[in-house]
């Protein structure tokens, strides 16, 4: 699953169609705290999806870790 996410958060920043432009010309325009919190949020997202599959496993595969 870690490598999933990672590939579809690759994916959506290397093929992201939609950037902000200034109405003066065009200039692309850095908004430090929307990426901070995109980040913060693809970390939170991340975690979540790890503990949900740690918590699966744990239901689904109760002989792991018993051999």
């Amino acid at each position: 699953m870690g490598v999933c996410w990672g590939t579809v958060v690759a994916a959506e920043l290397v093929a992201a169609e939609k950037v902000r432009h200034d109405d003066h010309g065009g200039v692309q325009v850095s908004n430090t705290d929307i990426v901070l919190m995109g980040i913060i949020l693809i970390g939170i997202i991340g975690f979540g999806i790890d503990m949900l599959m740690r918590w699966a496993e744990r239901i689904l595969v109760p002989w792991k870790g018993k051999g």
